[in-house]
């Protein structure tokens, strides 16, 4: 998901801001708040352009997760909200947590029932750089009411040793 603002939002107030300019008579050279008010719609026009992705990237969400490390374990808490714990892939390769969950529709229901309809996306996506190195073949997960909690054990470091120079 490229930003919270939508594309025609950005649009309009562009539009906006371009009739404003030319109101107050900014597009003269002259103007003293020309750049400023040049710089505000520079920074629109590159909002606009990170939110107009591709149809698949604006149906997968990044989830927000906490991460905490313990002496033992690096633990991570994930919502992922209506997806079913066999609809999650967890994989750790070179140091990276992937973590691919998918929410799939019940129901077939007919577009002229709808309102209102918001809830399109049906994938999350989400990788991660772990902090410190795990065992991958210790680790477990569980998802319990939309809520996914993964454990990673630490690899154990041996501890300091001083060596000695002949």
């Amino acid at each position: 998901m490229a930003g919270i603002i939508p594309g025609d939002e950005l649009r309009r107030l562009q539009r906006r801001m371009n009739r404003l300019m030319e109101d107050w008579g900014l597009t003269k050279l002259e103007s003293r708040y020309l750049e400023e008010m040049q710089r505000i719609q520079k920074r629109i026009e590159d909002l606009m352009k990170e939110s107009e992705v591709t149809s698949t990237d604006r149906d997968i969400i990044t989830p927000l997760v906490d991460i905490r490390e313990t002496e033992e374990a690096i633990i991570l808490v994930m919502d992922l909200p209506g997806v079913d714990k066999q609809d999650v892939d967890i994989n750790i390769v070179e140091g990276k947590l992937h973590i691919v969950a998918e929410r799939r529709s019940d129901t077939e229901v007919s577009e002229k029932e709808y309102h209102k309809r918001e809830r399109i996306y049906t994938k999350f996506d989400r990788i991660l750089n772990l902090p410190v190195a795990v065992k991958a073949e210790e680790a477990n997960a569980k998802l319990t009411n939309g809520i996914l909690e993964v454990t990673l054990p630490k690899e154990i470091i041996t501890a300091k040793r001083r060596i000695s120079i002949e």
